[in-house]
């Protein structure tokens, strides 16, 4: 069994390694194969526990991300278990796996809706889940520009973006200068209330909306909902339960019939771009199906690497990116 570290995740893949995994899970979730259990939430006095789960048969492992919230503050373990004979594989420290699964999750979501020829991204948020979600849109595309909308730390986040990416401009903006000129734009905050006003957006904008996974906050608001030829989802479910910048919105504004799964896209059963003319707006929740194929690619490559430490004797010693728990 395999104890793997934030740090050692970060070793053991790439976002583009991410992001083909996740396209895998999605069809696979499409396709009927895969199965979800929904996030529940535990509530304490000072802390709350979520857990949630899924079954991954065309990668051989199932499993679960278990996370604690303390002041706004989230640790994440996922233990990774064989679907062949129930044997647990590994136990994976979670913060970095969210970090590339949320982000690999997004633009999956933009290579299905998104256009080919979007140059400039605007995001909305300074952290962890706003870097990741750059680093996830820029590479391997046509982003020219991202404007970055933040409280605070948006010229650091500017200059450190800037040193990774030199070909692309990087600029700190507002809502009000960043939404009109955007192709895309991404909310990776913890806001409660609408970041913008959807009456800015350019027509054929992809929106996705990650910052929130309750019922009762908000990024997007009433009028970017109803513009928007399609809203995307990864799961109706957790949606249904969760998705605040649907379930906020005014009576009417969100017609249920026009939300897609993304899996269900990826698979072709039901139809994915629409005309250039339509916002899409993809809103995340994060489900345990993104986590454990990841932890899958983590768990193989970790493997690989004991493999490439393993004596002429057949006999384990584990190498600097890999602990063994006897």
């Amino acid at each position: 069994m395999y104890i793997i570290t934030d740090d050692q995740v970060h070793r053991l893949i790439t976002m583009s390694d991410a992001i083909e995994a996740i396209r895998f899970a999605l069809a696979e979730q499409g396709n009927r194969q895969a199965k979800i259990q929904p996030r529940v939430r535990t509530l304490g006095e000072n802390v709350s526990l979520s857990t949630m789960g899924a079954i991954l048969p065309g990668a051989g492992v199932c499993g679960a991300k278990v996370y604690s919230t303390h002041n706004g503050l989230f640790d994440f373990v996922i233990p990774l278990f064989s679907t062949r004979d129930g044997r647990l594989l590994s136990i994976i420290h979670g913060g970095a796996l969210t970090e590339y699964r949320t982000a690999a999750v997004t633009r999956v979501a933009f290579d299905t809706f998104g256009h080919a020829d979007a140059k400039v991204l605007a995001v909305f948020g300074t952290g962890v889940q706003a870097r990741a979600h750059i680093r996830a849109l820029v590479e391997k595309s046509g982003i020219e520009r991202v404007l970055i909308v933040g409280i605070e730390s948006s010229r650091e986040t500017v200059a450190h973006m800037q040193a990774r990416y030199a070909d692309v401009r990087f600029e700190a903006s507002t809502a009000e200068t960043a939404v009109p000129v955007a192709d895309v734009v991404i909310t990776a905050t913890r806001s409660t209330i609408p970041l913008f006003d959807g009456a800015d957006l350019k027509p054929g904008t992809f929106v996705a909306a990650i910052g929130s996974s309750k019922p009762d906050a908000r990024e997007v608001d009433d009028t970017t909902l109803s513009r928007a030829g399609v809203i995307v989802v990864e799961s109706f479910e957790q949606a249904e339960k969760e998705a605040g910048d649907l379930l906020m919105a005014a009576p009417g504004v969100v017609d249920w019939s026009n939300v897609a799964e993304l899996g269900d896209v990826i698979a072709n059963r039901v139809a994915g771009k629409r005309s250039q003319a339509d916002i899409t707006v993809f809103k995340s929740l994060g489900i345990a199906l993104a986590d454990v194929a990841l932890g899958e690619l983590v768990t193989r490559r970790a493997m690989a690497a004991a493999e490439c430490e393993r004596p002429a004797s057949g006999r384990f010693l584990p190498g600097p990116d890999v602990q063994m728990s006897q």
